[in-house]
């Protein structure tokens, strides 16, 4: 398994994201000059479906709407960390340090600059 279906998995099993919310995220993170059309694009999905999994994105914290149904990806530690302490808050548990989310957040923030 290559690094990128690693870095998927993890933030699957660990940040309790589907398996769109993940595509949905990355491809935002890669595409910080896309819009919203070309991502639905890419991923084949329909307006309501893209709008729907960025409502719910932007519900973890780990992304913006920037304006009507254009969203743009919150900095990778921050969105990751973020996800992090909303599932800590819902689940009742006390939000600490998480070495295994410190290093998927820079996993993806390298991700993010290897592609820019």
């Amino acid at each position: 398994m290559d690094r990128l279906e690693v870095m998927k998995l993890l933030m699957r099993r660990e940040l309790a994201m589907e398996e769109l919310e993940v595509e949905v995220f990355l491809a935002l993170l890669r595409g910080q000059n896309a819009t919203s059309s070309e991502i639905m694009e890419q991923l084949n999905l329909t307006k309501e479906e893209f709008i729907k999994i960025a409502k719910d994105l932007e519900s973890k914290g780990m992304i913006i709407e920037l304006n009507m149904n254009e969203f743009r990806a919150l900095h990778p530690r921050f969105a990751i960390v973020n996800r992090y302490r909303k599932m800590c808050v819902s689940n009742k548990i006390e939000f600490k340090k998480n070495p295994k989310i410190d290093r998927l957040a820079v996993q993806v923030e390298k991700y993010q600059e290897s592609i820019e």
